[in-house]
């Protein structure tokens, strides 16, 4: 019997956010950028498709790691992120 630890309030915090979709999105602008790493490891990890897209297109950081998530490769999310990633470098205005 393994006894396992709780969730931090951090993990919480990005799953009460990504339980609504839409809010998830429009609250990308405002979410600060240390929290980016996180929410978008709990995304990937759950499924969060339309969330995932959008945070790669307002990925404040000048380097995407989709290598680290590569150890649990799930196809779908690596190609909603890539998607993403297209749609960004297809924007003329980007933001951040």
């Amino acid at each position: 019997m393994s006894i396992q630890s709780p969730p931090t309030l951090l993990e919480l915090a990005g799953r009460s956010l990504l339980s609504d979709k839409s809010r998830a999105i429009l609250d990308l602008e405002d979410l600060p950028i240390e929290l980016f790493p996180p929410l978008f490891v709990e995304a990937f990890s759950r499924g969060h498709t339309e969330v995932l897209k959008k945070m790669v297109q307002t990925w404040p950081f000048t380097c995407l790691p989709l290598g680290a998530l590569m150890r649990k490769p799930q196809l779908e999310m690596l190609q909603v992120a890539l998607d993403g990633l297209d749609m960004l470098l297809g924007q003329q205005d980007r933001p951040r």
